[in-house]
């Protein structure tokens, strides 16, 4: 692997953070958690998840015409209503999600892991075709069959996306086992960068 020794920071208090029990963020919040992480050097701002309001997506609209010197980003799933709500905010970077694990694919998705893959790259194709830079997360990464997630990441890198995120995403895997997730996806996704997205249920995120 070609480690770039440049640390990039994506910082996604402004839609993660929010689902911590008690935090409910208005526009104006928003707008001032923004400014404050780019006066701290963020490199990448998520800056929420439009589609899930209308108060999301003004708030994202805000964030971006204010102009910062950190990258925007907005959280999609692989929907082309998600993916429009995205381009409607004035975002130019998305990072677009489906989950992966067993668990997921039959009790949330009810669907197979061949119709997972095939909808991430439709929705990639579909991302990519309005200029979109994509960053991709398996959801649940972390309890995904390890044979599958290299496979699914080695098929999304080909379909032109442009960083990967591997996501602990109940927060359950050992430093141990982020190192070896980390590892076997660095082994075929070439340069393509890789990200990671740690929950800290048991102390273990850092």
């Amino acid at each position: 692997m070609n480690v770039n020794p440049r640390i990039l920071i994506f910082d996604t208090t402004l839609r993660d953070g929010e689902q911590t029990p008690g935090v409910a963020l208005t526009p104006d919040d928003k707008l001032v958690i923004a400014r404050q992480l780019d006066r701290l050097g963020v490199d990448i701002i998520e800056a929420g998840f439009p589609i899930t309001s209308k108060g999301e997506a003004e708030a994202i609209r805000r964030i971006v015409s204010e102009g910062l010197s950190a990258k925007i980003c907005a959280l999609a799933r692989c929907t082309k209503v998600d993916i429009d709500s995205v381009i409607d905010c004035g975002v130019d970077y998305i990072h677009l999600f489906i989950a992966t694990s067993d668990l997921h694919l039959k009790y949330k998705l009810k669907l197979t892991r061949e119709e997972a893959l095939s909808r991430a790259i439709e929705a990639i194709d579909y991302a990519k075709s309005h200029g979109l830079y994509i960053e991709f997360s398996a959801e649940d990464a972390t309890r995904t069959d390890l044979d599958y997630l290299v496979s699914f990441y080695k098929s999304i890198v080909e379909a032109g996306v442009d960083k990967v995120n591997i996501p602990d995403t109940v927060g359950t895997a050992t430093p141990s086992s982020i190192a070896r997730i980390v590892s076997s996806v660095g082994k075929i996704v070439g340069n393509t960068p890789i990200s990671v997205h740690c929950h800290d249920d048991f102390g273990l995120a850092v």
